[in-house]
């Protein structure tokens, strides 16, 4: 702030630079912690456009993608490469597969926390940089904070999801509620082992959870998400435990109920996350098993949320044999309808 405030002439390249680090420093981050395919498949949204659009900017303009110079390239690819950085590596030294550590956690928080504390720190020195650059380059300014330090706190969706989709064991749980006998004919009182299976998972999570925040400081907005990403990802794998149903009574939709129920008042007392994130998700997909005829088209239609399997397995096992063959198929014609337009 000193060298801008004294040499003024120089203060645009000062700022353009600095700007050029914290680029980077971002891109390290999301390379190392935060990229993932598989994430963008889940349809929930992890990386907003934004985070995407600045992530490619940042790529294009100054990373160097190229692994050795190309003795063929033309004279202007040779300069334009010369603006640019290489691609940055994560030390061998950083583990990110124990789950002991909850992959990596500790290095996770110190990296993206200390990004969005640079991000705020820009926020605090925006009136100071906006008062000493020239009026030509104010807009590259307002560029850099619009489309790159309003983005920093953005990763963390992406990156602790990644922790999140590993930290509980999901497979498992979708595996036991296949065994699951659903067509039961009286009124069960005690709830599906899959139920104790998660929430062992989750008090497994929260020792972890604990035992990283004795190494390193785990911020409350970063442990909320961490827990919400988790739960999230279970209330949705035990809707898709529902969704694999062959056979359901009316008891057994009752049981539904009462392992959801069951499942909730354990975990809350695990966590102060309120509300409990997709509670509705779950909780609206087992009501749905009462309905009607009449009434399942036009929730079908209301409830573009589920994927195309929850909904076809709410058609065939639900109303069953309740139903003719003409009836179904309008049903099963109303889903296609509404998943026409994901493909």
């Amino acid at each position: 702030m000193q060298m801008m405030s004294i040499l003024k002439p120089i203060a645009f390249d000062v700022i353009h630079f600095t700007s050029q680090l914290f680029d980077y420093y971002l891109y390290a981050i999301y390379t190392f912690f935060g990229r993932n395919d598989s994430l963008e498949s889940t349809g929930l949204g992890l990386s907003s456009s934004r985070l995407r659009t600045t992530l490619n900017r940042i790529q294009e303009s100054l990373i160097d993608l190229e692994v050795s110079a190309d003795s063929t390239a033309t004279l202007t690819a040779a300069e334009e490469r010369k603006e640019k950085i290489p691609s940055p590596h994560l030390s061998h030294l950083v583990v990110l597969t124990s789950g002991d550590t909850l992959y990596g956690l500790a290095e996770r928080v110190v990296a993206t926390e200390s990004l969005v504390f640079l991000a705020e720190q820009f926020e605090f020195l925006q009136p100071h940089l906006d008062a000493v650059m020239p009026a030509v380059k104010k807009p590259f300014l307002q560029q850099f904070y619009s489309q790159t330090v309003s983005t920093a706190s953005e990763l963390r969706k992406p990156i602790y999801w990644i922790v999140a989709g590993k930290a509980i064991d999901y497979e498992q749980m979708l595996l036991l509620m296949t065994n699951v006998k659903w067509d039961v004919k009286e009124i069960m009182s005690q709830h599906n082992i899959y139920v104790d299976a998660l929430l062992k998972e989750f008090e497994q999570f929260n020792r972890r959870l604990n035992e990283v925040s004795k190494k390193v400081r785990i911020p409350l907005p970063v442990s909320n998400i961490l827990w919400e990403h988790c739960i999230r990802l279970a209330n949705r794998t035990i809707v898709e435990g529902y969704a694999t149903v062959k056979k359901c009574s009316n008891e057994g939709r009752a049981l539904m109920q009462l392992d959801f129920q069951q499942f909730l008042m354990k975990l809350e007392k695990l966590t102060d996350i309120r509300p409990i994130p997709d509670k509705e998700f779950v909780e609206t997909y087992i009501k749905a098993y009462y309905l009607t005829e009449n009434d399942m088209e036009r929730w079908i239609k209301e409830h573009r949320e589920y994927s195309t399997k929850q909904l076809t397995n709410l058609v065939n096992v639900c109303l069953g044999s309740h139903i003719n063959k003409k009836a179904r198929q309008k049903l099963l014609a109303a889903i296609d309808d509404i998943d026409r337009p994901k493909r």
